[in-house]
């Protein structure tokens, strides 16, 4: 008999501020919400049909690091597995529903990356060119590493 696997694949817009919570056994917990669109072609134009919401919940070690660098309005790819969760409603009693992704990866563009990097750093574009530091720290001589790249 073949098993049953609910693994997914979600890419979007994470549309909530991050805050990373932890259980009381200790561990992280961190909830992102991603805008999902649907585009559709009409003739030589691209219209949005629709947008989804899907909420993804991600635990331990990935919520933590995923916490410092997500971010609200960034692109980000999820990976995990589908999962149904129940509570009951304070006001009515009855049982709601709702679908979550559980997380077991995450992975963010690069380019977004990069520009959260120079945003926190305040660099400036100015005709292509960066514009000049502020600081003369130089990297400590002889450990090729700690030098910062300019691409």
């Amino acid at each position: 008999m073949a098993r049953s696997s609910a693994n997914i694949t979600v890419k979007g817009n994470n549309v909530i501020d991050v805050e990373c919570k932890y259980a009381n056994s200790g561990t992280a917990m961190l909830r992102l919400r991603l805008a999902v669109e649907r585009w559709k072609r009409n003739g030589e134009q691209w219209e949005k049909t629709q947008t989804s919401f899907v909420n993804c919940q991600l635990w331990g070690d990935l919520a933590e690091q995923t916490a410092g660098i997500v971010q609200k309005g960034m692109r980000c790819q999820v990976e995990g597995r589908l999962e149904e969760r129940s509570w009951e409603d304070k006001t009515t009693g009855e049982t709601r529903y709702a679908m979550q992704v559980v997380a077991d990866d995450v992975f963010i563009p690069v380019e977004d990356i990069e520009s959260m990097v120079r945003v926190q750093r305040g660099d400036k574009s100015q005709g292509g060119q960066k514009a000049p530091a502020t600081s003369n720290a130089s990297a400590p001589a002889g450990d090729p590493f700690d030098e910062e790249l300019d691409f």
